[in-house]
């Protein structure tokens, strides 16, 4: 075997032997490049959760739950959600019974049914409810690892049609910094890495 040879094998040992012991270092910064937590208003109308996507929409009972804290305490006015219907029932309805259940009697969804769509084409729906029913600001709540694709998507469309909009993540669906010890955390990250790409 040549020096050279040699040498090449070795480098790429010592690269394989640095990205397999570094790997949680590495892993973690892509997580957190795709994830974000939230930034800009703390107080709107409304407050808007997408809940429509086609490939994976990602509402847990903690989003449902921040969303009636708002309202609760007044940072913004009435929750909006987009759902599609399953097996005949809206998901907008089921989240009001999750809602009632966790003791937010009060809590009340303005429903926008649709059927499941991509979910920047959901951006466009959302925010021309928000501008026809004359809100002028809206908190959005997304999944964190969608905030970096959707959040850009949202804020443009929230200009054209004259809504300040504010951009919260919700953590509980996509962990950053441990996301790849789990097959569902492998399914979230591979399919918005992609969905991202597109956009760059």
């Amino acid at each position: 075997m040549s020096r050279r040879l040699k040498l090449c094998l070795a480098g790429l040992l010592s690269m394989f032997c640095i990205a397999w012991f570094g790997r949680t270092v590495w892993l973690s910064a892509l997580g957190h490049y795709l994830a974000d937590t939230h930034g800009g208003l703390s107080v709107a109308d409304a407050v808007a959760i997408p809940a429509a996507d086609y490939i994976r929409a990602d509402v847990s009972i903690e989003t449902l739950e921040e969303a009636a804290r708002l309202v609760r305490e007044r940072c913004v006015r009435r929750i909006l959600m987009s759902c599609a219907d399953a097996y005949g029932v809206s998901e907008c309805e089921i989240a009001e019974k999750a809602l009632r259940h966790k003791g937010y009697l009060e809590a009340r969804i303005e429903w926008l049914r649709t059927e499941h769509l991509p979910d920047e084409a959901e951006a466009d729906l959302v925010i021309r409810r928000l501008k026809d029913t004359g809100n002028k600001s809206a908190i959005i709540l997304l999944p964190n690892y969608k905030v970096r694709r959707l959040g850009r998507v949202y804020r443009r469309l929230g200009a054209r049609n004259g809504i300040a909009v504010g951009i919260w993540g919700r953590r509980a669906e996509f962990d950053p910094e441990r996301w790849w010890i789990s097959q569902e955390g492998w399914k979230r990250f591979a399919e918005e890495f992609l969905r991202l790409t597109r956009l760059l």
